[in-house]
């Protein structure tokens, strides 16, 4: 089917999560139409637990999913996407291994995934089969730890989890504790084991709650939920992390809370992007060419309320933002000259949309 193929190549595809209750959880496949004013619900899904985070195998075959289920454990899903038939078909789902399972990527080679459980501060490990399901899970590993914040940091929450470009190393970021905690990656066995001298610590209080490796160079960029600042650090030897700069992800002059959510980079790794719930805004920043450093450069509404997840097409062209209190998901047009962003569509009553991704 040309068309559908036409629709993949233009990145016009996007699939958005949302969690609330059972009626209204699920996954949503949307095509962006060419005049980029309006949108078609190709697809949707319900699915009986509610999914907070999204990854697509490299062939945009599989959707894993990170879904959380009230006060039970979580569940990690997999699917099947056929655009041709517009169907989304369950494989299989797994037990996460901990409650609200936030974040779920995979290794270079597709052969396995990582997802991390915010509430219980782990993490697990699970092969992918041949038909694109979840194997049993190979690992869990347990985090402990805490902070300064006295309800958001008693105990470890991991946010995020990462393989490295490389493929050789793990990182773990926990919100609870504090700290970035790196792992070495065995891709042929799955196999994960922590590191000597392996933490990166933050500031007592900041919150780290994303990672975004440079499509490019050996820099990694960390967002901060409670300090609201974005730390650059370049990868030394190993997995080492070394901070080269950090600043805040929110005009100075504003002073109303605010908790930064998401980051993303554009294809060329020239301008970074942050999401900040409670000023619901984006900041835009340009990053240097020499040494991966941000220079802030303007911040713009995020024409919603509560900005959760932001990402970038594969051509640079489109910048998409879910706003979970306003229920919508907005476009912009991206600048690929200077960075800036033109809203350019909205899609409205998406109730309770957390992730949004370009298929």
């Amino acid at each position: 089917n040309m068309k559908v193929a036409d629709d993949i190549n233009e990145n016009r595809l996007n699939i958005a999560c949302s969690f609330q209750d059972e009626n209204s959880s699920g996954l949503k496949l949307y095509q962006f139409d060419k005049s980029g004013k309006g949108f078609e619900l190709l697809l949707q899904k319900k699915l009986p637990f509610a999914p907070i985070h999204i990854v697509f195998s490299q062939n945009r075959k599989f959707i894993y999913s990170a879904c959380s289920h009230s006060s039970k454990s979580g569940y990690i899903t997999a699917h099947e996407i056929d655009l041709e038939k517009q169907t989304l078909t369950l494989i299989n789902s797994q037990d996460s291994g901990g409650l609200t399972p936030c974040y779920v990527s995979l290794d270079l080679a597709n052969r396995f995934l990582l997802a991390a459980n915010y509430s219980s501060g782990t993490f697990r490990c699970f092969p992918i089969q041949d038909n694109g399901g979840l194997g049993s899970s190979i690992q869990t590993v347990q985090h402990h730890g805490q902070s300064v914040h006295p309800e958001r940091q008693t105990e470890p929450h991991i946010h995020c989890i990462l393989i490295d470009p490389s493929n050789y190393f793990v990182y773990a970021v926990d919100l609870g504790a504090d700290q970035i905690v790196s792992y070495t990656f065995n891709s042929n066995t799955g196999e994960i084991n922590k590191i000597h001298d392996g933490v990166t610590n933050l500031p007592p209080g900041a919150g780290p709650r994303h990672l975004y490796f440079h499509p490019k160079y050996p820099w990694v960029y960390l967002i901060t939920e409670l300090s609201n600042r974005i730390h650059c650090y370049k990868i030394a030897e190993g997995s080492k992390l070394i901070e080269t700069h950090q600043l805040s992800t929110i005009p100075e002059n504003k002073n109303s809370e605010s908790f930064s959510a998401d980051i993303a980079i554009d294809p060329l790794g020239l301008f970074l992007y942050t999401s900040n719930r409670g000023h619901d805004c984006i900041s835009i920043f340009c990053i240097s060419q020499i040494d991966g450093t941000l220079e802030y450069l303007t911040t713009v509404s995020a024409e919603g309320k509560y900005p959760w997840s932001l990402d970038i097409n594969s051509t640079g062209d489109f910048l998409i933002v879910t706003n979970k209190l306003s229920n919508n998901i907005v476009f912009f047009q991206r600048n690929n000259e200077n960075g800036m962003l033109d809203k350019t569509a909205e899609l409205l009553d998406v109730s309770c949309t957390v992730t949004a991704k370009f298929l």
